[in-house]
C-alpha cells in the first residue's frame, strides 16, 4: 500500500513527466505526496554576489513547486507538502524519504544537472541506489 509518495522535481521534462505519473498512481490511492526541490550549494566565486544568487535561487525553486502544486491539484491529489530544501540533492531526497517514511520516491531520470553530473554519476542513480524505499525514475 502506498501511503506516502515523495516527488524531487528540479522543472526539468524529466520531473514534469515524474511528476504526472506520480500524481495519478497517489491520487488512485488517496496517498501524501512530498514535493520537494533541492537547491545546490554555491561553488566559492570570487566577487560574486552570492546572496543575489542564492535570492535567485529560492526565487526558482518557489516557481518550481507552485507549478508542481498546480499540477497535482489538477490530478486530484488532495493531501500534500511542499518542500525546499538546501545541500547535495540526492542526499537531501534521501534524507527527507528516511525522515518521512515515504513509501516511494519518484523522480525523473535525467535532470537540470550539469557536467558534473556527467562525470560524478546523477542525482537519480544515486538515489534508487541508497534509498531505502522503492524508486522509480520516468524517462
Amino acid at each position: 500500500m502506498l501511503n506516502k509518495i515523495l516527488i524531487a522535481t528540479d522543472g526539468s521534462d524529466h520531473a514534469r513527466k515524474a511528476l504526472e505519473y506520480a500524481s495519478d498512481i497517489a491520487a488512485k490511492y488517496e496517498a501524501t505526496v512530498y514535493l520537494i526541490h533541492v537547491v545546490s550549494p554555491l561553488p566559492s566565486m570570487p566577487e560574486v554576489d552570492v546572496q543575489k544568487i542564492q535570492d535567485i535561487q529560492q526565487k526558482i525553486a518557489k516557481e518550481i513547486i507552485e507549478e508542481a502544486e498546480r499540477e497535482i491539484k489538477k490530478k486530484g491529489v488532495e493531501s500534500y507538502q511542499s518542500t525546499i530544501l538546501q545541500g547535495q540533492p540526492a542526499q537531501e531526497i534521501i534524507e527527507f524519504a528516511r525522515k518521512n517514511s515515504v513509501d516511494m520516491i519518484v523522480m525523473g531520470s535525467h535532470g537540470a544537472g550539469s557536467v558534473e553530473t556527467l562525470l560524478l554519476g546523477s542525482v537519480s542513480h544515486k538515489v534508487s541506489h541508497l534509498a531505502d524505499c522503492t524508486c522509480v525514475t520516468v524517462k
